[in-house]
Parts: structure tokens; sequence; C-alpha cells
């Protein structure tokens, strides 16, 4: 049996998938190639994000699409509203350019229980598959935020990807600003000590052997149309909706990085959702986060040595398990799980496929935070970065900024290394 065309996929997804009607009437340019989806949900500077799209080159036999979903929910309040009212004018005023044209779609009255960013980045992601629908051409789409900026190569930099080599996913290099006038001198101190645990974590995965080490930055993770067809499309959620996205992703395999562009996003404090950057910012800048802590290394020390014992030296018995391990999963549990895996390969490569997809990054997060919560604590984030960056052979930092900048350079060296 034949594979299924992208139609055919597209098709599939929106019988499993309840979505809204199409917002855009203009038909999409032929040459459609990349989408970019737009969430904007109270924001002040999302006029100053287009702009920065706007000034991206265009890749040769391209057209690009900018969707804006302005969104918010039925009780927000009147500032909120005529935020949105505002936007919308503003963003209806902006002149499309030779190749790339900008739609807006007004998600107003959303139901509070679900109203966020995660069904804001569906409908418009939606909206992208049906247009690369249209064209029928599996292009990529995109996923922006309202408060982001990215470099001149930013449509380049994918649209190469995409004709290099097949891939259904990738992480887009991004760095936070770190100075400047347009946010406080907390802001700065405090987005440099969260990106700077992002990437400690990020590479304490890769040392540990975990095939899946990305960054899941929403404004910076770019998806194949028939891949986001094929995984269930976004989820609704309010927060952590790409982090939830981007795994999905991920399993199903040819998932990369994009490090020869990158993507700005703000390090601005935020209330509007119960974790990540802007809220953050805002717990530790009111002193109820410390962010000159994180998960200690000897965590991952352990989990290095696990994964090894189990790949490579070939030991399964439950007796080589490290204490800490033996607190979180049970003998029991882990003999049902090794035999399912056992039992669903056929070659030593296959078997690592699949235990990490059965251990796959949720399993592994929620153990980190057992032994976390049960044996070891939270401790510097300097101390950390600096033993981990010992072991893969750098040079140790005398400060944040400096055990940051280390991080962004292996980063960008061990990036594009290709899909799994």
């Amino acid at each position: 049996m034949g594979k299924k065309s992208f139609i055919s996929i597209g098709e599939t997804y929106f019988n499993r998938f309840q979505s809204a009607e199409s917002s855009i009437d203009i038909s999409p340019n032929e040459k459609l190639k990349l989408s970019v989806v737009i969430p904007s949900f109270n924001e002040p500077d999302l006029i100053d994000s287009i702009h920065s799209l706007l000034s991206c080159e265009i890749p040769e036999d391209c057209a690009v699409e900018l969707i804006v979903v302005v969104n918010h929910p039925s009780n927000a309040p009147s500032s909120v509203i005529d935020l949105s009212k505002q936007n919308l004018r503003d963003v209806k005023l902006l002149q499309s350019k030779e190749n790339l044209s900008i739609h807006v779609i007004y998600a107003a009255d959303m139901d509070p229980k679900y109203a966020g960013v995660g069904w804001a980045r569906k409908i418009g992601m939606d909206e992208s598959l049906k247009r690369f629908m249209e064209v029928n051409y599996d292009g990529v789409i995109c996923c922006f935020d309202a408060d982001t900026l990215a470099s001149k190569d930013y449509f380049t930099a994918i649209y190469s990807k995409l004709n290099a080599s097949s891939f259904n996913g990738a992480s887009v290099y991004f760095e936070h600003p770190l100075s400047g006038n347009n946010f406080s001198n907390a802001e700065y101190q405090g987005i440099a000590l969260y990106e700077t645990h992002l990437r400690y974590y990020k590479n304490c995965l890769s040392f540990c052997g975990f095939p899946y080490a990305f960054h899941t930055v929403g404004s910076s993770m770019v998806v194949k149309a028939s891949a986001y067809a094929k995984q269930g499309g976004m989820n609704k959620r309010k927060a952590g909706e790409d982090f939830y996205f981007i795994n999905k992703i991920i399993a199903l395999g040819n998932y990369t990085e994009i490090n020869t562009t990158t993507v700005i996003p703000s390090p601005r404090i935020s209330d509007r959702v119960p974790f990540g950057t802007g809220r953050a910012i805002l717990e530790a800048i009111n002193c109820s986060k410390d962010l000159s802590i994180t998960y200690d290394f000897s965590i991952f020390c352990i989990l290095k040595q696990w994964v090894e014992n189990i790949l490579i030296k070939k030991e399964l018995s439950y007796s080589f398990f490290h204490p800490f391990m033996q607190s979180f999963i049970d003998e029991k549990h882990w003999n049902l799980k090794i035999k399912n895996v056992i039992s669903n390969t056929s070659s030593p490569k296959t078997f690592t496929n699949r235990f990490f997809q059965v251990f796959d990054p949720f399993w592994m997060l929620k153990c980190i935070h057992h032994i976390k919560e049960y044996h070891v604590a939270d401790s510097d984030l300097l101390i950390n970065s600096n033993h981990l960056l010992h072991r893969m052979g750098y040079q140790k930092s005398s400060s944040i900024l400096e055990a940051l900048e280390s991080f962004r350079n292996i980063d960008k060296k061990i990036g594009d290394r290709g899909p799994l």
C-alpha cells in the first residue's frame, strides 16, 4: 500500500479533529511554502514583531504568509478588548510585500476555560494547514510570538532546511536580549539566569545520551504541515503547549535544529500564564522564585549511568539501578516496560528507538522532578553549569553571562546535527 498523499493526510486530520471554518477569504499564493502563525493576546508590541518579519529576506520561488490570531476570552476586561481591536486595525493597515502576505483572524469571546496561547496557536496552525492543502504543498508552519523578533535570514534558513533534507520539524536557534533600554535591569538579569537554565537542562539531556535533547520554546518551533496533521495538531493548553507539542513531533522522528538564524524572544515579565518565561521572570522579581538555582548535576550523572548501563553494557537487571532511580520506578513496572521494549524490537537500533519512545521526555522530566523532590534539592546554577561544561570538555565560567555564552556557542556548534 502506497504512502498517503499530503491532501489525504490533511483530510484525515480534519475528519478527526474539530476545526473552525476557514477565516481567510483570499486564496493563497501558488508558491506558498512557509506560513508563520502569531497568536496575539493583549500584545502592545505586535506590530513591531510583524515589521521584524516583513524585513526578512524571502527566498526565491517561495511565498510566505503571516497569520495573526488576535484573541481574548469572553470575560476579558475592556482594556484588553480595546487593544485587540486596535491591533486588528493596525494589522489591516500593514502593507504586504511581494511574495509575503498578512492575514488576521479575530478570535474574540473565547471560552475562558480554554482561552490561551495553545488554542490561539491551534486556530492559526489549522488555518495554515488548510491553505497548504489548497496549493497541495507540504510546507512549513512556523510558530512565532507577538513580542518576538527575528534576524533577516529567518525565512531563508528555514526554507534551506526544507529543501536540503526531509524533516518533520525543528527548533530554531534563539537568544533573549541581555541588555538595552527596552526592559528593566531586573528583567535582563532574570532572563540571563533563565536562559542559562534552559540551555543547561537541554545540554544535560545531551550529556546523558538522550536523543530528544531539544529546546521547547514556542516562538522558535517549526513543523512540516504533514507532520502537524499526522500528530494530531496543536493542543489547547494555556501554558506549556510548546513542550507537549514539540515532543509529539519529536516522537515522529526526523526532528532537527536550525541554528543558521536567530529568533529573539522577549524577556518581559508576564502574569498571563501559570509558568514559562514571563512567569519565571515575574516570580523572580517578586522574590517568589530563585532563578540562580537549578537541577543538581548529580541527577544527570545518575541518568547518564542508567542509560549507559542499559544501552551500552546491556545490563537490564533492576539490581543495577541507582537507589534514586529505584525510588521512582519499581521493579515490577520496570520489568513490564523493558519486556515490552524487547518484544517490539528486532535489532539494537530498533531497541534504542523503542526504548526512548517508552522512556520519553515526559517520563524523564517526571523522573528528574521526583529525584529533585525526594533526594537531591536544586543547587547553584553557575556551579552546576560548570560541572557540565567541564564534563563536556569546555572551560569553566566565572559568571552566569560567561556560562550562557558558552552554552550558546555549544548549541550553535552542536545544533545542525541533522534529523534524528
